[in-house]
């Protein structure tokens, strides 16, 4: 089986969704025996070194990091790759409604994250209403928040509704 792979440079992080490589040349490759869709390893004709270290093959409709690129013999060369799955699945997961648990530059203080520790000062007030409570007919909300010489991060806060 023969297919069209684009090979490009790719200089990002591997964990950048949004990769935008930039495209060298394109070649025409066939699948070496038995081969994986995830782990291909193909053979291409070529006549001088391949430089590049990202590919894309539409047939599989997949984009792949070159993992090794070994000389066969005079201008054929095998190409191990190995899937880019944030890459080609891209879409899709930019286009899922989600709420993301972890980030590496941000957090969100309304979601359980043990890696993001806390501190607690315990401090106990007693007020005394004027007026007293009325058990009846009323609605009381407690707020409890930081202390009186440190003021919490944002969105640190427990309300208690009674």
């Amino acid at each position: 089986m023969s297919f069209i792979i684009q090979f490009m440079y790719n200089n990002e992080p591997m964990n950048k969704i949004t990769k935008t490589p930039s495209e060298v040349f394109n070649l025409e490759g066939v699948l070496r025996d038995e081969s994986s869709i995830v782990d291909p390893v193909i053979l291409v004709e070529y006549s001088n070194p391949i430089t590049a270290n990202y590919a894309y093959i539409a047939e599989f409709n997949r984009y792949y990091y070159i993992t090794d690129i070994v000389s066969v013999r005079n201008g054929l060369w095998r190409i191990t790759m190995h899937t880019d799955v944030l890459k080609t699945f891209s879409e899709g997961i930019l286009g899922s409604p989600c709420v993301v648990g972890k980030s590496s530059n941000r957090f969100n203080m309304y979601l359980n994250d043990s890696s993001y520790k806390l501190k607690q000062n315990d401090l106990i007030s007693v007020q005394e209403f004027p007026n007293g409570f009325d058990d009846y007919d009323a609605c009381f909300v407690l707020t409890l928040l930081g202390n009186k010489t440190q003021t919490p991060p944002p969105g640190i806060g427990r309300s208690i509704y009674e």
